[in-house]
């Protein structure tokens, strides 16, 4: 008697009998298919990257042909129970950006969520070639008509806003109507286009309680009219240039080059008789960009065979900086990982006493020079 059953269904024409089912709408075969995918693609034997675009792809090609929101609800779910790095997967996913598919495109966008930070950092490494080029290409366009601008502006009140600037930025350098409507609409928080990008796959994913973790940033907060402007602003190398008041200060660096540098000079409050100057400098010493080594003036050698590393430095080409100085403390975050939180009273060199006492000073303004091919500066 017939049962309903498949005797073997191997990944190798996996596909090929979900896409029967789906066409010759036999519901039976399309469960079992699903349960297949879950339990033997999704099943990651060496968590390989070559294992995780498997199944990425037939997620997605799942979706993009035969609509089945499904797979892709459970695929970023498996990414998620097993801790793989979503931002590591789609950095290389998306490595050839130029040549993506839309499938591909929708796909990214699935697995990063539309209103995310990492999402934005993507996109921020696109948009700074763009400055160069003055154009916008049509894959870097689609992401951001696609994005959840609503999402990202509710999470990342402040980002949205200095987003929205260098976007503006570019789209005063080109020519394209498209990319200007499209830029100005996001600015206003308005959706480019009325695409609903995956939306049932991730409220699949969302009522299964799967909540995004909480932003750590010291600018986190919206911002009133009556306070200063501030944006992104491509740095060119061999200007100084003075930052944004405050102790947090952003920097973004889209490519890893050995032997370049980013100094921070801190001018902080002086007396009636003396001033002080103190510099901060981090030097990239790989082309894979996780090794970082520093410098704190009166704290650490600045001598090069001698100074410190950063610790844990994400490899990504893009590097979103936020270095912070209090009164204690010199700290510096990197794509969200704290690489360095320095205390000026217990971790300076032991031949190196004189610096707590003027780190520990009030910060008067400070000033950025560097040697570096590609920097966006917090302006």
């Amino acid at each position: 008697m017939y049962t309903g059953e498949v005797e073997s269904l191997q990944k190798q024409i996996f596909e090929d009998v979900n896409k029967m089912a789906h066409v010759f709408q036999v519901s039976w075969l399309t469960k079992r298919c699903l349960k297949f995918y879950i339990s033997d693609v999704l099943n990651f034997e060496n968590n390989s990257y070559h294992e995780v675009l498997f199944a990425c792809e037939i997620a997605s090609r799942a979706h993009y042909n035969l609509k089945q929101s499904r797979y892709v609800s459970c695929f970023v779910k498996n990414l998620m129970t097993r801790e793989i790095s979503q931002t590591v997967f789609l950095r290389r996913y998306m490595a050839d950006f130029a040549e993506l598919s839309q499938r591909q495109l929708e796909m990214s966008l699935a697995v990063a969520g539309r209103g995310s930070y990492e999402m934005m950092m993507i996109l921020i490494s696109h948009f700074a070639s763009a400055l160069k080029s003055k154009e916008l290409d049509k894959n870097s366009l689609f992401l951001l008509q696609n994005f959840d601008i609503l999402s990202f502006r509710q999470n990342h009140p402040v980002y949205f806003k200095d987003f929205s600037n260098l976007l503006l930025e570019i789209s005063e350098v080109c020519e394209s109507s498209e990319v200007k409507d499209t830029v100005k609409m996001f600015a206003e928080g308005r959706s480019a286009k009325n695409v609903e990008v995956f939306q049932s796959a991730n409220e699949e994913i969302a009522v299964e309680g799967e909540d995004s973790d909480d932003e750590d940033y010291p600018c986190k907060g919206t911002q009133t009219d009556k306070e200063p402007k501030r944006g992104w602003i491509r740095a060119v190398s061999g200007n100084n240039y003075h930052l944004v008041s405050g102790n947090s200060h952003q920097l973004i660096t889209t490519e890893n080059k050995e032997k370049t540098w980013i100094r921070v000079d801190y001018f902080l409050k002086p007396t009636k008789n003396q001033t002080f100057r103190r510099d901060f400098e981090i030097n990239c010493r790989d082309e894979a960009g996780s090794q970082w080594s520093y410098y704190i003036e009166e704290c650490t050698e600045q001598q090069w065979n001698l100074q410190k590393f950063l610790k844990n430095v994400p490899s990504n080409e893009v590097k979103h900086w936020i270095v912070t100085k209090s009164s204690t403390h010199l700290k510096v975050v990197c794509n969200k990982v704290t690489v360095l939180n320095f205390n000026f009273a217990t971790d300076c060199d032991p031949d190196k006493r004189t610096g707590k006492p003027v780190w520990s000073r009030e910060l008067d303004f400070c000033q950025l020079i560097f040697d570096h091919s590609m920097l966006l500066i917090m302006q």
